[in-house]
């Protein structure tokens, strides 16, 4: 068995800054593998078998991000050039290794929460 690709630098980075969770990560490739199409919450929470909040907080992220444009409930694809061709490429890497792709999601975000969790550690000298 082969052993899987390691991530690009650029993905790795794309990904530290702009793909919170898994959930983000599959809604972004769903919409870019069918960019001309419009969907609705409740579409792509059955697309993801999520819950309706969590999918409209999660559209909404993308939506912030500029990854996606929302007009009247309907979601859809729409980056700049430059996000395009970032998300294709996290695409490819995904493709090629998901497992470290998703790895990389969960690290990122245990050790944000552990910061989190550290804020809030008393302190000997305070």
């Amino acid at each position: 068995m082969s052993q899987p690709r390691s991530i690009p630098d650029d993905v790795t980075r794309f990904v530290l800054t702009s793909v919170p969770s898994v959930p983000h990560l599959e809604a972004m490739l769903l919409f870019h593998r069918e960019p001309s199409v419009r969907r609705t919450v409740a579409e792509v929470a059955r697309a993801l078998y999520l819950q309706d909040r969590a999918v409209t907080e999660l559209l909404q992220s993308l939506c912030s991000a500029r990854i996606l444009a929302c007009e009247d409930e309907r979601y859809w694809y729409a980056p700049d050039e430059t996000l395009v061709a970032s998300v294709e490429r996290l695409e490819q890497a995904y493709r090629e290794n998901l497992v470290g792709v998703t790895n990389l999601i969960h690290d990122a975000t245990q050790k944000s929460a552990l910061r989190f969790a550290d804020a809030f550690k008393w302190r000997k000298d305070s």
